[in-house]
């Protein structure tokens, strides 16, 4: 460990010399892949799992490997990814698949609910998506490449519904800050007691919220660390190809150390140095808040190095995933939880999957299908209650409790019967206040219907270990507690406008995703990811948890397209899956097989 922090930090070589390969060349492939020709069936396990593995199958020249096109596949999971899977798969013609999903309705974690009665909607589960970035630096404005996988996501739906106003999906902007946000939680205050806003903070530093310690010893290692974590040109790299500079990470060794371990073996800070600087962040793996600083990071304070700008779903993201139901309603099974997987032979030897389910919670006699492949689209939360076969060391511990870990998070959504914070001579505008009360963390504002005469929702918004402990909580203890916060930043007046109206949802709770987003350990990005690459058991493993950046609605896209070429490599539909990474990993595509 020693040795190879001295070869990676020594003379303050970080990350900045070494960048050009991200952009400049393509990273090398693995030898037996330096051909585009096929001695075999070409599989996705024989690519580069953890960076740009659609070069390589891009550049596959394959005319004699024997397909099986009729194959019947099961697609467990109607959230984004697997309602995606199934639109690519009836793409190219192969359309005798089925979503077979848990709950009674399609949309995941994807959860728009209107309150009250009223047309004010509440975002329980995804709310916003990165559009650009603008750098302080060179004024350049860039776009998150990844999330343009969603918008042509947006305008797939739209053009196969022939933007139907009923199914059409539109997008708004979102507002991420606002200028007259409240900041109470450790900041200064007025002479007159008052909260100063976000502008009030911008311009006098000494109402802004001190740093955890206050030390030569803190301060260079929180510039040591920033140089990795904040590092511009790797910030851009991310930003326009994060799968290239997901490999470049890795290779840097940067998924061997949690960040604690590098401040204390590198850096030589002190437990307590080490401790403060961790605890001030909700990451311990570099990668993972590499990828927090090249997006939500970027809010235009002072020390930013930018601003992101920010889209939503008008009316809801529910609208994304409800613009597939036209289109999958004659091939899904609601209500139907799939309790075991198991490999089965056909009558002619070939490996097929079978599902197995209880007809109800009381009458657990086992109901089953069989399928050729499985397409498994639920969290491994979901998997690791199913009884499933034995899977290859690697897959079968990412699967298991103490594998890839998840996190989770909590909602809660009140409505007034107008929108008070609209008003006055400090208005807000969608952004979020932060009060006082650590356990309440954010309180954001909505970012529609804005200067209007109509009642409003405030949504607490609280993850890590915080959303955990709520889970304890009542309806009612989480919601006074919530009002409690908003009337100590807006006075006794939101008790009075609050109508009773709310909404609350604690994802642990949700018994068909226990979970928000999966939030990988360390080193279980570079263990993990080419797991699921391979099929065993007929069986495919996509969603948000599956790619290097998680936790993104892309990130459930970019798993749909992973999961579908891999499936059709394994029927040897080699131009059927060529086309898909084409149309859906293209951008990104360096190489291509000469016709």
């Amino acid at each position: 460990m020693v040795k190879f922090t001295h070869q990676l930090w020594g003379a303050s070589v970080l990350l900045l010399p070494c960048l050009g390969s991200v952009h400049g060349t393509s990273l090398p492939l693995k030898d037996r892949q330096q051909t585009g020709s096929c001695v075999n069936k070409p599989q996705m396990q024989d690519f580069e799992s953890v960076g740009a593995w659609f070069d390589d199958v891009a550049k596959l020249n394959c005319t004699s490997v024997s397909k099986v096109p009729n194959a019947s596949i099961a697609i467990v999971g109607g959230g984004v990814s697997g309602l995606t899977t199934a639109l690519m798969l009836d793409s190219i013609g192969l359309h005798n698949w089925e979503i077979i999903e848990a709950s009674d309705r399609v949309g995941g974690r994807f959860r728009t609910k209107f309150v009250g009665g009223t047309q004010e909607f509440a975002e329980m589960g995804p709310m916003r998506l990165p559009y650009t970035v603008t750098y302080k630096s060179d004024n350049s404005t860039h776009e998150y490449t990844e999330h343009r996988l969603i918008f042509q996501l947006a305008e797939t739906l739209n053009s196969m519904n022939g933007n139907d106003s009923k199914w059409k999906v539109d997008f708004i902007p979102w507002i991420q800050h606002h200028p007259n946000e409240l900041i109470a939680w450790g900041t200064g205050r007025h002479p007159d007691g008052s909260i100063p806003t976000r502008t009030d903070i911008l311009a006098n530093s000494s109402l802004a919220r001190p740093p955890a310690m206050v030390s030569a010893e803190y301060n260079e290692t929180k510039r040591r660390m920033n140089e990795i974590l904040k590092n511009e040109t790797m910030l851009k790299a991310i930003q326009a190809d994060v799968w290239r500079s997901h490999k470049f990470v890795m290779g840097q060794g940067y998924d061997d150390w949690s960040e604690q371990c590098m401040m204390r073996e590198s850096f030589h800070a002190s437990e307590n140095v080490t401790d403060a600087i961790w605890t001030a962040t909700d990451y311990d793996v570099f990668w993972d808040e590499l990828v927090h600083n090249s997006n939500l990071a970027l809010d235009g304070t002072k020390d930013s190095l930018g601003e992101t700008e920010w889209k939503c779903v008008d009316g809801g993201f529910n609208r994304l995933t409800d613009a597939f139901i036209p289109h999958v309603s004659d091939r899904l099974v609601l209500n139907r939880k799939i309790r075991k997987l198991e490999p089965v032979k056909s009558k002619d030897g070939q490996t097929r999957t079978r599902l197995s389910w209880y007809p109800s919670v009381k009458k657990r006699t086992f109901e089953s299908k069989d399928y050729d492949y499985t397409i498994m689209a639920v969290p491994f939360t979901m998997t690791r209650f199913m009884d499933l076969p034995s899977f290859s060391s690697v897959l079968g511990r990412a699967i298991s409790e103490a594998g890839l870990r998840f996190k989770s998070a909590c909602k809660v959504s009140l409505l007034f019967s107008e929108r008070f914070w609209e008003k006055g001579d400090r208005p807000i505008f969608g952004g979020y206040s932060i009060p006082e009360s650590r356990p309440i963390g954010a309180l954001y504002y909505p970012v529609y219907g804005l200067n209007e005469s109509r009642p409003g929702l405030i949504t607490h918004y609280r993850g890590g270990d915080w959303s955990d402990r709520y889970v304890s909580f009542s309806d009612e203890e989480h919601v006074q507690t919530v009002l409690a916060a908003i009337v100590s930043l807006h006075g006794e007046q939101a008790r009075e406008l609050y109508t009773g109206d709310y909404e609350r949802l604690c994802w642990l709770q949700d018994e068909h995703t226990a979970t928000s987003w999966c939030r990988p350990d360390v080193e279980q990005h570079n263990l993990y990811i080419p797991a699921y690459h391979q099929t065993e058991h007929n069986t495919i493993f996509i969603g948000e948890h599956t790619a290097p950046t998680q936790a993104w609605i892309s990130s459930a896209i970019y798993s749909a397209a992973r999961g579908t070429i891999q499936l059709l490599l394994e029927l040897g539909m080699v131009e059927e899956a060529k086309e898909i990474n084409r149309r859906w990993m293209g951008r990104w595509i360096r190489h291509e097989a000469k016709p």
